[in-house]
């Protein structure tokens, strides 16, 4: 069976001497997996298309076990990204978390386009010379992944109560609970948060992520809730 695939390239691995076991994430069937034979041979003609981050359109033969790749014409390789080392080493992260997160042949079109997204506007910040706003770019896409996986932050009222967070009153961060909790419902594992860092986590879950890089975001609210992403993820994760 032959499968045409528009796909973003999550992940490669070497296996034997010349070939390559590569994770995309395609808008067809979500997250597969491919073997490319020969492909890190000199005259290979495939490697290009098939680089980690590129989105490319890609044909899987599949038979018994897993499929191999017949071909591959890379459609943007997001090359201002590939220039400059700090950037993509946050995209390639990215990737990666977003790899762990995702179960194989899963197809969502949304987290596709997502993903597809967040390469463009990482590329165009390095091409406009707007690489400061990478990681507000970055936590705003893992907020609105958590979203769309079904672990949305609560942030409009207390995750334990149901009750309202009142503005001045110390507010936590739960990730048990999965979201903002008033000082009465915090538990072992919260972490306090600043007003200011739940409005921009109301503000991320509303609007999409263009539209986040207009505003403007302290350095100490943006190193919060940096921090509460990693404590979301390693909860999820377990």
């Amino acid at each position: 069976m032959e499968l045409r695939l528009t796909a973003i390239v999550l992940r490669k691995k070497e296996i034997g001497e010349t070939d390559r076991l590569y994770t995309f994430f395609t808008r067809e069937m979500g997250k597969v997996q491919a073997k490319a034979i020969g492909v890190r041979k000199p005259a290979a003609k495939l490697a290009a298309a098939l680089e980690t981050l590129t989105l490319s359109d890609v044909t899987v033969v599949r038979g018994r076990g897993i499929g191999k790749v017949a071909g591959a014409i890379a459609e943007e390789s997001f090359m201002a990204l590939r220039g400059e080392y700090e950037t993509l080493s946050t995209g390639l992260d990215t990737a990666s978390v977003f790899d762990r997160l995702v179960g194989l042949e899963q197809p969502d079109e949304r987290l596709f386009f997502m993903l597809s997204e967040y390469l463009s506007l990482l590329d165009g910040l390095v091409h406009e010379g707007k690489m400061p706003l990478t990681p507000l770019l970055t936590e705003a896409f893992f907020i609105r992944l958590f979203d769309e996986l079904g672990y949305r932050i609560e942030a409009d009222a207390c995750a334990a109560s149901g009750g309202p967070l009142s503005s001045g009153n110390r507010c936590f961060f739960s990730p048990e609970m999965g979201g903002i909790v008033t000082e009465e419902h915090a538990g072992s594992h919260s972490v306090r948060i600043g007003e200011n860092a739940v409005k921009l986590i109301r503000l991320i879950l509303g609007n999409r992520l263009p539209s986040i890089l207009k505003v403007r975001v302290g350095g100490s609210d943006l190193a919060e809730l940096t921090r509460i992403r990693k404590l979301f993820l390693a909860h999820i994760i377990g």
